[in-house]
């Protein structure tokens, strides 16, 4: 194995902006993946108990406001100095599994509220409450049909996300702990 070159002096990480962000988003998807789970999967008795329904609002809220924090991450990130490259001894292949993690990722934290909004709409949920500051306007017809089918394809969708977000931490624990390189100090410190 190539020996990692650490950024040493001139390093630079993400701005703070960029690594509240960050973390304040890795903190809400935790929650979703695990709330996602617990909805469809707890052990309910086959009932539909007011936390459960709590936990779907709740589970909505958070999706919407994940789906503003990527597009304000994403703006931000376009206007502000990036951080410093990726040490000299990443290979080029572990640089591309990186970028195209990233890439589905950023996907998937868009795609997957909006679809989410869609198919509960067509489930029959037409005023999705955003912790009751405002609803999301109807962007579909109720088709229960359609909503169960798109509500499964949600939840396989998040189970890629859970992928996608144990890959992301999985490099950053190897980075840090197995090749003592600065990757994951980008996102920890300017």
């Amino acid at each position: 194995m190539a020996k990692i070159t650490q950024l040493g002096e001139g390093f630079r990480g993400y701005s703070f902006a960029m690594r509240v962000l960050h973390w304040l988003m890795a903190i809400m998807m935790l929650f979703m993946i695990a709330a996602g789970i617990y909805m469809v999967n707890g052990n309910w008795g086959g009932k539909f108990p007011p936390l459960r329904g709590q936990l779907y609002d709740i589970h909505r809220g958070t999706g919407f406001l994940l789906f503003l924090l990527v597009v304000l991450r994403l703006l931000i990130y376009r206007f502000t100095t990036p951080p410093s490259d990726l040490p000299a001894g990443i290979s080029p292949v572990q640089k591309q599994v990186s970028q195209i993690v990233h890439f589905l990722l950023y996907a998937i934290l868009i795609i997957q509220p909006i679809f989410g909004w869609y198919a509960t709409n067509a489930w029959g949920v037409k005023n999705i409450s955003v912790f009751g500051w405002f609803n999301l306007p109807q962007i579909a017809e109720k088709n229960r049909e359609l909503g169960n089918q798109l509500l499964e394809f949600h939840g396989y969708f998040g189970l890629a996300a859970t992928a996608l977000v144990a890959m992301h931490i999985g490099a950053a624990v190897f980075h840090h702990f197995v090749l003592k390189d600065e990757v994951l100090k980008r996102m920890l410190k300017t």
